[in-house]
């Protein structure tokens, strides 16, 4: 009995001790501290240097301007009341016969137009038309060159256009003479025996058409005038 009691006692203090050991086993490790943070310094960043504005560029006084030397606003037209030794029209002016009377343009793109009489016979009356065409406006020259040819017949043949070119101060002048049956825009039927005069005058962005156009006498008659017109030519200001 006293061995036993002697084992009991034994076994007691066995499962005491294992009682004590197992909390330690099952413990979570303690975590470890955080490492310590850089420390922060009380100076502030230097600040950046301040950068003046780049001044703008100086204009240079060489560039070449875009502003138009050719202002139609500014063009004067020749009316009934002006001097009739005169004609003006797309900052150009001429020397005419005063015999040739302005008249209303009949038609589009006809800025200036008189009639240029024949004598006393009212059916041998020419007219001098003027078209002022800007900016490249009214097509290529020869277009109009060849328009102006496909409205001359001699029967069924074509006519041949006569050219020259010459220089009045800084304008540059195509000349185009035409002579045949005139086929007139909208005219019920050719007219015999014409003749047509023209110069084409290329003036700084504008181009200007000069038409003496009718009866072969009358047009040839008033040849004279018609070269002094082209000749004359000058600048309106």
């Amino acid at each position: 009995m006293q061995n036993r009691h002697r084992s009991n006692i034994v076994l007691f203090a066995s499962l005491l001790a294992a009682a004590a050991v197992v909390p330690a086993c099952t413990e979570a490790p303690a975590p470890k501290p955080p490492a310590p943070a850089t420390p922060v310094t009380d100076a502030a960043p230097a600040e950046a240097p301040a950068v003046a504005p780049a001044a703008p560029a100086a204009a240079d006084s060489r560039a070449p301007s875009t502003a138009p030397t050719a202002d139609p606003a500014n063009w004067k037209v020749s009316t009934s009341a002006d001097d009739p030794q005169w004609l003006e029209v797309a900052g150009l002016r001429g020397p005419k016969p005063s015999s040739w009377v302005w008249t209303k343009p009949s038609m589009q793109f006809r800025t200036l137009q008189y009639s240029v009489p024949g004598g006393a016979d009212s059916t041998l009356t020419a007219e001098l038309v003027v078209s002022v065409f800007v900016a490249g406006d009214g097509g290529p020259l020869e277009a109009n060159i060849e328009r102006w040819r496909g409205q001359f017949r001699n029967g069924d043949e074509a006519v041949t256009a006569k050219r020259s070119r010459k220089s009045v101060g800084p304008l540059q002048v195509e000349l185009v003479e035409l002579e045949g049956e005139y086929f007139a825009m909208g005219a019920p039927a050719a007219k015999k025996g014409f003749m047509q005069l023209a110069a084409i005058v290329q003036a700084e962005g504008r181009n200007v058409f000069f038409r003496l156009v009718g009866p072969k006498d009358t047009v040839e008659s008033n040849r004279a005038a018609f070269d002094a017109l082209i000749d004359g030519l000058m600048p309106a200001d």
